[in-house]
């Protein structure tokens, strides 16, 4: 209760400290849309989880301007160059070098000082984002892994997404607990036999696999390095719904042209350096 009430108290002082408008951040109507929900940390031992005041969700509401809905494009994906310099907010990888797939695992990073986000310092940086549509899970940011470059350059920020299989798209944002950078939209391959399939047949086949226990834990995590416990601890997750990653895990570099890549790897437990001449 003491540290859910620290983590409160944080979160509540950030929104006094923070300019109510950054440069970059998202519209207030996209904040109003998660606010309240808990964050998520990425502490193996000690969850936190905190809500952001009552006060902040009034404050923000008051902010919201009502504006036609706009069709979401997709995020293109830039070069590593380009997000390491802090001119793109979003970066990704795929474990096998091919571009975002059902059924495969995604790797997201997010460099906060592209969009002037001030990381919280409490969880950083927090991810919420949804398949196919914002609700189907998300709701309930989750704190993402730090990652330190040093002094001269701001840290970015990892997540790992298992993308179920009949998703289609990834709606996602980013919040220090005030802030929102976002709504993104990153589109994905469906297998081949689906691709006439109506929409319908992946919102239903979307909304099965999302409604077993746990399942939005499973296709949305923090970084390896918690999840390899968190999988120790579950152990065989496949008769819960948990078939979508491979859970016989080998932490490693899985970046093939990486001078550390181990071939047995099946998690990348971020051995490999942050980034090579080839993803210039």
């Amino acid at each position: 209760m003491a540290a859910t009430a620290a983590t409160s108290a944080s979160l509540f002082n950030s929104s006094k400290q923070i300019a109510s408008t950054s440069g970059g951040v998202a519209s207030r109507s996209h904040a109003v849309r998660f606010f309240g929900a808990p964050v998520r940390t990425s502490d193996p031992i000690k969850r936190k989880s905190s809500k952001i005041s009552g006060k902040v969700i009034a404050a923000a509401a008051a902010a919201v301007v009502e504006a036609p809905p706009e069709e979401l494009k997709e995020y293109v994906l830039p070069s590593w160059a380009e997000f390491d310099l802090g001119r793109a907010p979003v970066y990704w990888k795929t474990m096998n070098g091919l571009p975002p797939s059902a059924g495969e695992r995604l790797k997201l990073f997010y460099n906060p000082a592209a969009k002037n986000l001030i990381p919280n310092e409490e969880f950083g940086i927090a991810f919420n984002g949804g398949f196919n549509q914002p609700i189907m899970c998300g709701g309930e940011p989750r704190a993402m892994l730090k990652k330190v470059r040093g002094k001269a350059d701001p840290p970015f920020y990892t997540i790992q997404i298992c993308i179920p299989k009949h998703a289609m798209t990834l709606i996602f944002s980013f919040t220090n607990g005030t802030d929102w950078d976002g709504p993104y939209r990153l589109q994905f391959q469906v297998p081949k036999a689906w691709k006439n399939k109506p929409t319908e047949f992946f919102a239903e086949g979307l909304a099965e696999e999302l409604s077993k226990e746990g399942a939005c834990e499973k296709a949305i995590f923090p970084d390896t390095d918690v999840v390899i416990t968190r999988c120790a601890m579950i152990g065989n997750l496949s008769v819960e719904g948990g078939d979508r990653c491979n859970l016989d895990l080998v932490p490693g570099c899985m970046d093939t042209s990486s001078p550390m890549f181990n071939p047995l790897a099946n998690v990348d437990d971020g051995s490999c350096p942050p980034y090579s001449d080839s993803e210039d």
